[in-house]
């Protein structure tokens, strides 16, 4: 297994550099935006999908460090949490360009977005197969 043979700096150089495959968001999520006539209920419908694709990457960060060995789980457990470290203070940045309601979408949106990419990639390195 590929993933067995990698060192704690591979694992985290292959962590940073997998791209997430085709990371969507869900169809009720995109239904529900599309009809979002406030402010608030386009929050609540981001922050709705932000839950799912948060199960996801929980889902898969789980199955992937059942598949590592234990150096790579400390590995993987140090990236995750940088990586959440980085998620939030980018996502704090991007609200704080545009100033008004919408800057609370935009965080919203970039927690969502960057989540469900996260999940993607995790899913990826569980199931290089699949």
């Amino acid at each position: 297994m590929v993933l067995r043979s990698l060192t704690g700096a591979g694992m985290a150089l292959l962590l940073t550099a997998t791209g997430a495959q085709a990371a969507e968001d869900s169809a009720a999520y995109t239904q529900c935006i599309d009809t979002a006539s406030s402010t608030t209920l386009m929050l609540t419908c981001i922050q709705t999908e932000h839950e799912a694709q948060d199960k996801r990457l929980n889902a898969a960060y789980k199955q992937l460090m059942g598949k590592l060995d234990t150096e790579q789980k400390q590995t993987l457990r140090t990236v995750q949490r940088s990586w959440l470290a980085y998620r939030d203070a980018n996502c704090s940045f991007h609200g704080s360009l545009g100033g008004g309601t919408l800057s609370r979408v935009d965080a919203s949106m970039c927690v969502k977005d960057m989540t469900r990419d996260r999940a993607s990639e995790l899913e990826q390195l569980a199931n290089p197969e699949g």
